[in-house]
Formats: structure tokens, C-alpha cells, sequence
């Protein structure tokens, strides 16, 4: 009786609904948005129409399809109850972190935790309990500034982000110090320092396991030295690494992160000039109409973001929510889509140039960001659940409904489901057009990480709480996995990954603490690892 009325779904009909014409803005009794920065403004971009016969400016945002009904069930095989004995559990007494904020596996088998201020901790295979790293096998959560350590004595350790690469190696993302993403930019005064141990905090790591069990360790510095990006100065922005995405078709990390997108080079091994001759060639502009100058350095390229400007009477025209980026996913055709707690867009870094004139695809940072970013391309600013206005109205805060997005999971056939931290999942298509909405109810929009399943191409849902782990079998045909967690549903789920394929595939969860409300964990966290079908 129990396996039947899990496999019923939850909270009674949760058939796909049709996207709302409009909202009233954010709901009350919600968890606020988180706070967000506005940045300084960018290179201002062309507003004139284009030459005839060269690009059309994008018409304005994607309609939401009137006529799409409700989609059929397609994938995710048979609905399969629970089963408790195809998990694995790893915790604090096999040596695992208080704390676990994802999981993932590198080529050779090795399993890799997030563990936040206990570390990045590494279950070797066939090992019965978990090694932790931190700071002092040689983690490096900071950057230099000039050439010189910023107080060693503030540095900070919390691993958020982790994920797979080569046979040894994994890449590791962290938390910035607070105030990371605003701290260069303070405006000068009488006492104002602008503190580098603080700005140069976080970012991310390459890590190789070495034979000895020893870490070799190359620190990714996101951000832009001085006019390495076309109408900017030097730029930190980007210190807390939310995920990470390793495209190995392409040899290409993204870095989802506060305030923005990173790219990165997978196997850099340190130093000023990225090794790529062809990302080299589609980065490098003319500074000042006379010097030559390369965006992609220290392995990596910043940021891109679909931001918006803000209507608030206390801000101006040029101030822009951009919010923290969570949700990445590859396109077969190496386009990105992100999702960020304001809009989600489609980053086209390998297609910029179909349909518009000299862009230099593929590649080309630059001319993607503009197809993300400028005025004339709203229509690739994605409002999942809709404000009160649209663009070119700019919302006051009444006016939003942050999107806040948790995750991206992109299914075979093109379709993309977005998970909120708010508002639970949306159905998005190929073309960018919202076409439905699940999970809407009280219990069930907390959603917190996303992941689709190779075996049968279901859909593995986490929850930041409510309703812990479930699987979508077909849309609104949900399985609740809880009875087979022994009481870990009620954790926070942040990250859910799979690796390998067929009866050999694994789901990875990572199952956090919970905290009391001064912040302590009262129940530590574990690693799950589903083996069944």
C-alpha cells in the first residue's frame, strides 16, 4: 500500500499548469530574494537599428504559448518505488563533513564531497570511510593581490561547489568572504580600505590526488585585470562559486557564481596567458584603437549575466540586478543555459554569429555577453515567473517576482526544467518559451537542485525543504524516495548528480545539516548513493 500511494504522486492532481499572463509580484509570507548588487554600468551598446539585411534586433520577450496544452508524458520509465536497499550512506562516523553541499565523481572512480568549512573530502574506491582536505593540504580559497599573500591570518575556508573531471582530479568551487562582490568597489573617502583578503577571497581550485595521497593544487583567480574586458577597468566581482560544469566536449569549465557566468580552462596549470590559440585569437580587440589586449587570462573569462535594470525611485536608470547564478546546463550545441535569481538566458559562445553580422563565433565571450545583455536582445532575458511589468518597463521591487533560480536540468528532446528556490519547477523549450509549471503548492516549491537520470531519463528533484527527494517519472507523476532515506528527506538537498550510464549509472545526493536559528548544526549532513533502477 505504501509503494502504491507514493507512486500516486504528491499533494493530490499536480498536472502540468499553463504559465500565469501575468503576476502580483512577490508573494508575501515568501523568503525574500536574496540581496543583490547593482553593478557599475557597462559599455553603452548601440540602440540604433541595425543595417538592412544585417541583424534584427530581438522583438521583446518570449510569449508563453497559449495554445501548448498540456504536454505529453514522455520519458522517465516505469514509476519505481523506494528502496532502501539500493542506497548507501556515508556520514560524520565514516568520516565524512558535518556538512555536505554536493557530491560528484571524478573519471577514475574517486568520489568527491563539498564539505564546507570541514573541506573537500574524497571517498577512494572501494574505501569504507572518507580523507578531508583543507587550507593545510593546500587548499586555496584566496588569490594573491600584487603579488603578495592578503592577510593569511582572515582566510576562510567553506567548499561549496565540486565536480568531476580526469581520472584524479575534481574541481572545487568556494565561498567568498561576505561582502566579496562589493568590497573593490567601495567608494574612495577619509578611512575607506578596500580590503584584498576579502575581494580576492573564494573563487575555485583544480585538484589533483596524487599518488601518494598528496593534493596538487591550481587556483582559478576570476576576475578581469585592468582593460582585459572592452570598457572596463580592472573587475572583481565573482568570489563565491555556486556550481561547477565541466564540458568536456569542449575542454570547458563554467563557474556559476554570484553576479554572474565564468568560463574557465579545464587543464590549466597556472600563469597569465590561457593555452588555447583559438580562444586566444576570438578574445583578443584593440585597446584604445592602438594596443592589443586579451580577455581570456589566468585561465579564465568573466562575466556574463542576463541582468535588468532596476525601477526603484532610490536607483538610476543604469543600475542593474543581475543576482546569483545557480542554474547551468550545455546545449549539444555548446551554448549555455544559466539561470540566475533574476532571468535566465541562452549564452550563445558557440553560436553568436548565426544571424548577426562580424560577431566572430565561436568563442567570442564578448559578443555573446551583448546577446544576453543589451537592450536590443530582451527576448534572451527569460522572466520564468513573470513580473508585474515587462521589459522596457523597468519593476519596482513591488513589481518583481525574482525568479531565483536553483538549477537546470535539460532533457534530450531540447526541453529545460528550471527549479526555484521559491516557486518550484517551469518548463521551458527549446525556442526559450515557458510552456508550464509544476510543484506550485506550499509544501512542494522549495526546490533546491535538479539532476536527470541517464537510465530512463526521469527526473531526480531536491528540496531545500518540504518534501526531501522525489523522482518524475512523467510530468506530474512524482515518487517520493523519503521512506528509503531513513529520516534524511527532512535535510536540505543542494546538489544531485549522476554518473556513468545503463546499470552501472549512480545518483549522487548530497544531503546538508540542518542548523538552529543561531546558525549551529544540530544534525550533520551525509553522501547518498542510489544504485538501483
Amino acid at each position: 500500500m505504501l509503494g502504491m500511494a507514493l507512486l500516486l504522486g504528491c499533494e493530490g492532481d499536480d498536472s502540468l499548469k499553463q504559465p500565469p499572463a501575468a503576476d502580483d509580484g512577490i508573494d508575501e509570507g515568501t523568503e525574500p530574494p536574496p540581496p543583490t548588487q547593482p553593478e557599475d554600468p557597462p559599455p553603452p551598446d548601440d540602440g540604433d537599428p541595425p543595417p538592412m539585411g544585417e541583424e534584427e534586433p530581438d522583438a521583446g520577450p518570449p510569449p508563453v504559448d497559449p495554445d501548448a496544452g498540456i504536454p505529453p508524458v514522455t520519458g522517465g520509465g516505469v514509476p519505481i518505488p523506494p528502496d532502501s536497499a539500493s542506497w548507501r550512506f556515508l556520514g560524520t562516523a565514516e568520516g565524512g563533513p558535518r556538512e555536505v553541499l554536493g557530491v560528484t565523481q571524478d573519471e577514475g572512480g574517486n568520489v568527491w564531497v563539498a564539505g564546507g568549512e570541514d573541506g573537500l573530502c574524497l571517498l577512494a574506491p572501494g574505501a569504507a570511510s572518507l580523507r578531508c582536505y583543507t587550507m593545510a593540504d593546500g587548499l586555496k580559497p584566496w588569490a594573491p593581490w600584487k603579488g603578495k599573500d592578503p592577510a593569511p591570518e582572515t582566510r576562510y575556508l567553506k567548499v561549496l561547489s565540486v565536480t568531476g573531471g580526469p581520472a584524479g582530479t575534481v574541481f572545487v568551487g568556494y565561498e567568498g568572504r561576505p561582502n566579496c562582490e562589493s568590497e573593490f568597489y567601495k567608494a574612495p573617502g577619509v578611512g575607506v580600505v578596500k580590503d584584498p583578503s576579502i575581494y580576492k577571497s573564494g573563487d575555485a581550485d583544480r585538484v589533483e590526488l596524487q599518488a601518494d595521497g598528496t593534493l596538487r593544487v591550481v587556483h582559478y583567480d576570476i576576475h578581469s585585470p585592468a582593460h582585459s574586458v572592452p570598457g572596463y577597468g580592472h573587475r572583481e566581482k565573482l568570489c563565491t562559486v555556486n556550481r561547477i560544469v565541466w564540458d568536456k566536449a569542449r575542454n570547458s569549465l563554467w563557474f556559476a557564481s554570484n553576479h554572474g557566468l565564468a568560463w574557465g580552462e579545464p587543464d590549466y596549470q597556472g600563469g597569465e596567458a590561457c593555452s588555447s590559440e583559438e580562444i586566444r585569437a576570438a578574445n583578443a580587440w584593440v585597446y584604445a584603437g592602438v594596443e592589443a589586449r586579451q580577455r581570456c587570462k589566468f585561465g579564465v573569462m568573466e562575466h556574463v549575466h542576463p541582468a535588468i535594470a532596476m525601477g526603484d525611485s532610490t536607483t538610476s536608470e543604469d543600475s542593474r540586478l543581475a543576482g546569483d547564478v545557480w542554474g547551468v546546463a550545455v546545449r549539444p550545441d555548446g551554448d549555455v543555459w544559466l539561470g540566475s535569481h533574476i532571468r535566465t538566458t541562452r549564452f550563445k559562445i558557440m553560436t553568436n554569429a548565426v544571424g548577426h553580422v562580424g560577431t566572430g563565433a565561436p568563442w567570442n565571450f564578448e559578443a555573446a555577453r551583448k546577446q544576453s545583455e543589451e537592450r536590443k536582445h530582451r527576448a534572451n532575458r527569460i522572466d520564468l515567473w513573470p513580473d508585474a511589468v515587462t521589459e522596457p518597463l523597468f519593476p519596482t521591487h513591488e513589481q518583481r517576482k525574482d525568479d531565483l533560480v536553483s538549477d537546470l536540468a535539460l532533457m534530450p528532446d531540447g526541453t529545460v526544467w528550471v527549479s526555484s528556490f521559491a516557486w518550484g519547477l517551469a518548463k521551458m523549450n527549446d525556442a526559450g518559451v515557458v510552456t508550464g509549471y509544476l510543484l506550485e503548492g506550499e509544501g512542494d516549491r522549495h526546490v533546491s537542485s535538479l539532476e536527470r537520470d541517464p537510465r530512463d531519463g526521469s527526473l531526480w528533484i531536491g528540496h531545500r525543504w518540504g518534501k526531501g527527494l522525489m523522482r518524475m517519472h512523467g510530468e506530474g507523476e512524482f515518487v517520493s524516495h523519503n521512506p528509503a532515506l531513513g529520516g534524511r528527506g527532512g535535510l536540505p538537498i543542494w546538489d544531485i548528480q549522476t554518473v556513468g550510464s545503463g546499470e552501472e549509472r549512480k545518483v549522487l545526493v548530497a544531503f546538508s545539516a540542518q542548523r538552529d536559528p543561531a546558525g549551529n548544526i544540530v544534525r550533520p549532513g551525509a553522501i547518498g548513493i542510489y544504485s538501483g533502477k
